[in-house]
């Protein structure tokens, strides 16, 4: 697989945002699929990262300062940071106002093709 070296070795560049985002990409696909948190959508194939992977991703998202967005949701205040084919998800307050449980994950959506006729030809 050359994925990987090429990874590597590009890691060891400092590029400018959005080149670096398919190193992190990677981590966090490895990491969902270690982690077992891989699902299928109708439309897509769905990773979710929670670990170092995540933590480094989000910290390049705010590094290059990608805009984040607020949602309420049952399970706390969360900011979230999208980018091509994913997004990530930081929980910053509890609902019920009790002292903060971090959160932080990150999706990757791969798209799915719906059928073999939709198949692009070599």
């Amino acid at each position: 697989m050359l994925i990987l070296p090429f990874a590597l070795l590009s890691a060891a560049i400092d590029k400018p945002f959005p080149e670096q985002m398919p190193i992190f990409m990677e981590a966090c696909l490895g990491e969902a699929v270690d982690a077992g948190y891989v699902s299928d959508t109708e439309e897509s194939h769905k990773y979710i990262c929670a670990g170092e992977a995540a933590e480094k991703l989000w910290a390049f998202l705010e590094r290059y300062r990608i805009e984040s967005y607020e949602q309420d949701t049952p399970e706390g205040k969360w900011l979230g940071r999208e980018f091509p084919l994913g997004g990530c998800f930081k929980r910053v307050r509890m609902p019920d106002g009790r002292p903060l449980v971090p959160g932080l994950s990150c999706t990757i959506w791969v798209p799915r093709l719906k059928d073999k006729a939709s198949a692009p030809k070599p």
